[in-house]
């Protein structure tokens, strides 16, 4: 397996969409190719030693050490970014989440955080387990409170909680506990609404893709999904295909589009099919997010890339 992995890459999407791609290999329509064994290289928007300090409201002093907690946020599905593997999207069915940004010079543990509403309380979770350790969900970037140091200098971790949707509590806050002593971070206004909305649902309209392909051809897919919700939401689904040639993992592709309610939206994508396998014969194709589908198709003409 190789020891880094690419980043997220802006790509193309059919009919005003965002297509966003990450894995094993580059493939993005710009032609930006990392090779299995380069040194991985600061996300786009990563913090670093130069970004905004975090507001003076979130900072709290906890069992002696100054903690922040900002930029909280409720989504109802999150993308998500991992080292050694692909990353993807996370939707369960009435689940919803919350993740904020967490910076201290203090050594901190995931378990000390929970988030408290209406007199239940739920622990801290890393969402997604398409790889070996997440960097990001839902953009806020660092890795995991109490993970690994991820990168150098001093960037904010995220703590993240999977929670009832919708949820009406009164006070939620996120909680933590530390040598003794509590802090507690209100959720802003925003999410506390999306906390308490609906979330839209979607249904997969259609998949087309080739029945057969020559690897190190390009794949065209396309993907289209309608809102059958009387929410206007945001669609995540990744789409993800095989790079047995240089990871035991699939490459994932992210799609990310608005849709009003009764609304349909419509994704093009282009796959590099260079390291999909060592041998003639089907593959598999799946999607998963909002929507989630699989197809089988047939890789012809293996060989080894050099």
């Amino acid at each position: 397996m190789p020891s880094t992995r690419r980043e997220f890459l802006a790509g193309s999407l059919g009919l005003a969409g965002a297509l966003v791609t990450a894995g094993c290999i580059g493939d993005s329509p710009g032609g930006d190719t990392e090779s299995p064994t380069d040194t991985p290289t600061e996300p786009k928007g990563s913090p670093s030693e130069t970004e905004a300090p975090p507001p003076a409201s979130a900072e709290r002093t906890v069992g002696g050490d100054d903690v922040a907690v900002f930029d909280i946020v409720t989504e109802k599905a999150v993308t998500y970014q991992s080292i050694m593997g692909s990353g993807g999207v996370v939707a369960p069915e009435g689940r919803q989440f919350v993740v904020a940004s967490v910076r201290s010079d203090a050594e901190l543990e995931t378990d000390a955080f929970s988030l408290d509403a209406g007199g239940e309380s739920w622990a801290a979770v890393d969402p997604g387990d398409e790889g070996a350790q997440n960097y990001a969900v839902a953009g806020h970037e660092g890795g995991i409170v109490g993970s690994p140091e991820l990168g150098g200098g001093d960037p904010p971790r995220y703590v993240a909680f999977e929670l009832d949707s919708p949820l009406d509590a009164e006070e939620p806050r996120i909680v933590l506990e530390r040598g003794g002593e509590s802090a507690e971070w209100s959720l802003p206004d925003d999410a506390r609404e999306t906390l308490a909305a609906s979330a839209p649902s979607f249904e997969l309209d259609s998949l087309d893709a080739p029945e057969s392909v020559q690897q190190g051809e390009s794949m065209q897919v396309e993907l289209t999904a309608t809102n059958t919700s009387e929410t206007d939401g945001r669609f995540l689904a990744a789409v993800y295909w095989p790079t047995e040639l240089i990871a035991d993992d699939d490459e994932s592709h992210l799609i990310e589009e608005s849709v009003d309610a009764g609304e349909s939206v419509t994704a093009s994508l282009t796959i590099d099919t260079e390291y999909t396998t060592g041998e003639d014969g089907p593959v598999t194709l799946r999607v998963a997010g909002y929507v989630s589908a699989e197809r089988e198709i047939t890789v012809e003409n293996t060989s080894t890339p050099a």
